[in-house]
């Protein structure tokens, strides 16, 4: 409505996107054209096997090599940050896995 221009990220969980909101979201955003980044946050923890187009396409993307390479390498880079990277990574794997 204010006519501003910025960068949109959005954290999602992969259970809402079975809500009509988050997608309603992701397609406004698609359809206005504006660059955006979506972080899906898969903690495995659906109450039924994820069926239909997406759940295939996001078990396609992540199972691939593409984004294992990537994951990889970026795991890599932070745990030479000094200090802070490997407990900055156990603590997001833990995170991940609850």
């Amino acid at each position: 409505m204010k006519h501003e221009h910025f960068h949109v990220i959005a954290v999602i969980g992969d259970g809402s996107l079975t809500a009509g909101l988050a997608l309603e979201g992701l397609n406004n955003a698609g359809a206005k054209k504006r660059k955006f980044i979506v972080i899906l946050n898969d903690n495995e923890m659906s109450i039924s096997p994820n069926v239909g187009a997406l759940a295939g396409y996001l078990s396609k993307v992540i199972t691939g090599e593409r984004y294992n390479k990537l994951k990889a390498e970026i795991e890599h880079l932070v745990k030479t940050v000094p200090v802070v990277g490997e407990s900055f990574l156990k603590s997001a794997n833990a995170l991940m896995n609850s």
